[in-house]
C-alpha cells in the first residue's frame, strides 16, 4: 500500500498542522476558562445570599 501522505519521510506533522493543534489547543484553554467563570458567577446564589438554617441541618434515619 502506497503512502499518500506530500511528505518524503511520511511520519511527523506538518507546520500548518502543528500551527492547527496550538491554536485548537487554546481554543480549548480559553473555552474551560470562560466555562469556570461563567458557572462561577452565575452558580454563586449560596455565596451570595444568606441561606435557612433548615437546610444545613441533616435528617439521619437510625435503625435502631
Amino acid at each position: 500500500m502506497a503512502n499518500t501522505n506530500k511528505k518524503s519521510s511520511g511520519q511527523g506533522k506538518t507546520p500548518q498542522q502543528y500551527t492547527d493543534s496550538t491554536r485548537l489547543a487554546w481554543y480549548g484553554v480559553v473555552g474551560m476558562t470562560l466555562l469556570v467563570i461563567l458557572l462561577t458567577l452565575l452558580g454563586g446564589c449560596t455565596t451570595t445570599h444568606e441561606t435557612s438554617k433548615k437546610c444545613c441541618k441533616s435528617k439521619t434515619i437510625s435503625a435502631e
